[in-house]
């Protein structure tokens, strides 16, 4: 951070800064019956923005039930990044999360990252949905998940149980919570209002995964005021998603052939690779293929295939998958299986040694000036992560001072050590103390509830200790108790709410849709034998759980969507959560739409090439432009020509 910035973080810590770049937002909270609240925003922040200088959060208040007149409202919690220059343009970009059920709100650090090339010219506007993140109390289980804390929180890849799911939503029906009205049009609807309260008129989309579902079904029922739409990972609403959990992995190992097949070196050294990838499958269903005295089970042949996905910060071992399903097809020497498997089918990027390593025909010279460059890289990065824990440190503070007040945090750490010492080993306890703390996030807050809860599980100087500390709360602590009580369960419970948040929305609208028998009859007809295995459990867990769960059909939601909307489309080639082909099928009822297939891209091709972003600020800048394929074709696999090849051709 430069002086300029340090002094507009010591402002923001101080009290609101002058001038007020947010004055119409903080303006537009403080009318009667306001549509927009502004609200801390949730930790972790960008490490080089300044709350309420270069980003404000809040939440917008909006209908639940759009039919009903005076009746509940929802917040949907936002954050503004504004843009770095004064001289913006007014239309913003708005990010639309995956999931569904996913928190955009959680990940603001990451999405500064993704979006900064956008924020040199535009704001970023960054919300949870209804039905998603901190946005999603509104259907919240709370007595289901107060009762059964400790199973949920054992709960792993965020999809509860059949009886789970039933229980939460029996008892979301009984409070009277109209779960038809959480759903994807209605969460479309939603986006305008957001747009209006933050004083923007026109916007672009740049919607991932599930935020590309919902932003093409805003270009189908609130098409106005939108500029131009990106979507990338791409799911549109017609296709039959939950039955495509295998197909995803056997497109993403037809992409692997293909492109071997289209490069001379790679097709010479590894012939009819298709072929070879279903023999080595059928023989590993087998258990006819050996490594290291174990049999290698259908899902290790496919792993370098799918373990692509999700890993930004590292190189992409494609060049290697056509080395490793031949040697595994030949069970003979196996280099490149012991190289994948070794590193856990990961291959950072280069690092000291590496640099050092490619220095061997430099003079004495220029090697030592390029040590001296990398002691100064080093010398950087500590620096870096130096300043970023005293900013952290700082907003700790003042959260302590100005937010949550002194004894609250205090109260929180010595609850934390409590729990531990007294708790410790006995299950039954620890549950019924989870379970009680935990309903404490609905009640409001007051000194009475925290003392009877501290009385009930609590003994000794103890608890003679954290009553001392609740009676010498002030009217604020008491607040921020509670506060941090709600931030807490949330994140304890993170896994199954999001479980959840993705059921209310795939279950109702896109049940009986998809079908586990669906599924099965898709699964059957793949080129690739055996990969169903990898989505087996998945698919049959998710549809059991989905069998209590009424659907509610509507009219219009399985049709593609027609539009002269400007709509840049990206698909990404070892994408295995969203089919790189869809990105295409999305875009055949529009006009004015582009698609891209990105090489060496998983889910989300703005996470791992440049030239995705690049396109991206181009295309916003003018929705008319119309691009060439120049960043597919800019990324090359240099394909592994492992030791045995020569020798096998001999």
């Amino acid at each position: 951070m430069d002086h300029a910035q340090i002094l507009a973080l010591i402002a923001s810590l101080s009290g609101t800064p002058s001038p007020d770049p947010f004055a119409g937002l903080r303006t537009a909270s403080q009318q009667p019956n306001p549509v927009v609240s502004i609200m801390p925003c949730p930790r972790p922040l960008p490490i080089h923005d300044i709350e309420g200088v270069t980003m404000i959060c809040g939440a917008v208040q909006v209908p639940e039930e759009r039919n009903k007149i005076g009746g509940r409202k929802v917040a949907l919690n936002f954050a503004v990044l504004r843009a770095s220059t004064g001289y913006s343009e007014p239309d913003p970009v708005v990010y639309l999360e995956g999931g569904p059920g996913g928190s955009a709100m959680k990940m603001l650090p990451a999405l500064d990252l993704f979006f900064r090339p956008w924020r040199s010219r535009r704001d970023v506007v960054i919300y949870d949905q209804r039905s998603a993140g901190i946005s999603g109390s509104s259907v919240n289980c709370f007595q289901a998940m107060s009762a059964n804390l400790v199973d949920f929180m054992k709960i792993g890849g965020g999809i509860p149980t059949a009886e789970q799911t039933r229980r939460c939503f029996d008892e979301l029906t009984a409070k009277g919570v109209p779960l038809a009205a959480y759903n994807t049009t209605q969460n479309a609807l939603d986006l305008p209002v957001i747009i209006s309260a933050l004083g923007y008129k026109d916007y672009n989309i740049y919607g991932i995964s599930y935020g590309t579902k919902l932003g093409l079904e805003v270009m189908r029922v609130a098409p106005q005021n939108i500029r131009s739409v990106i979507i990338d990972g791409v799911a549109p609403s017609w296709v039959n998603l939950y039955n495509s959990l295998a197909m995803k992995h056997d497109e993403a190992i037809q992409h692997v052939v293909d492109q071997c097949a289209a490069d001379k070196a790679c097709n010479e050294a590894y012939p009819e690779l298709g072929k070879i990838f279903v023999e080595t499958l059928n023989k590993a269903a087998r258990g006819e293929i050996t490594f290291r005295g174990e049999k290698v089970p259908v899902e290790l042949v496919v792993m370098p295939v799918l373990m692509r996905n999700g890993k930004y910060n590292s190189t992409p071992v494609t060049r290697f998958i056509p080395a490793y399903v031949y040697e595994l097809w030949r069970g003979k020497e196996m280099p490149t299986v012991e190289k994948l498997i070794d590193a856990k089918f990961d291959t950072p990027r280069p690092g000291d040694a590496e640099i050092t390593a490619a220095t061997a025909k430099l003079d004495a010279e220029q090697k030592a000036l390029i040590q001296q460059l990398l002691d100064n890289a080093a010398i950087v990065a500590r620096a870096q992560k130096s300043a970023a824990r005293a900013v952290e440190g700082l907003r700790d503070t003042t959260e302590t001072r100005q937010g949550l007040g002194t004894l609250a945090r205090l109260f929180d750490t010595e609850l934390a050590v409590a729990m531990k010492e007294s708790l410790s080993g006995d299950k039954e306890r620890i549950s019924h103390v989870l379970a009680d703390y935990t309903s404490m996030q609905t009640a409001a807050p007051s000194r009475e509830r925290l003392q009877a809860f501290v009385n009930a599980h609590f003994a000794g100087s103890t608890k003679d200790r954290l009553l001392a500390l609740i009676t010498g709360m002030n009217a604020r602590e008491i607040e921020g108790s509670f506060a941090i009580i709600r931030r807490d369960t949330h994140a304890a419970l993170g896994s199954f709410l999001s479980g959840i948040y993705l059921d209310i929305y795939a279950c109702q609208e896109d049940i009986p849709f998809n079908s586990l028998e669906g599924y099965k009859a898709l699964t059957a007809k793949l080129k690739y034998p055996h990969v169903g295995l990898l989505s087996d459990d998945l698919a049959k867990a998710f549809y059991d759980g989905c069998s209590s769960i009424k659907p509610q059909p509507r009219e219009n939601w399985h049709v593609p969507v027609k539009s002269d909307i400007p709509t840049l489309s990206f698909g990404s080639v070892f994408d295995v959560q969203t089919p790189a082909s869809w990105a295409k099928i999305a875009i055949e009822q529009m006009t004015n739409a582009q698609a891209f297939i990105i090489p060496e891209a998983g889910h989300g091709a703005l996470l791992y090439q440049p030239c995705v972003a690049e396109m991206g600020v181009a295309f916003i800048d003018n929705p008319k432009r119309r691009f060439d394929n120049s960043c597919a074709r800019s990324i090359k696999v240099d394909w592994h020509i492992a030791p045995w090849v020569g020798a096998q051709k001999k």
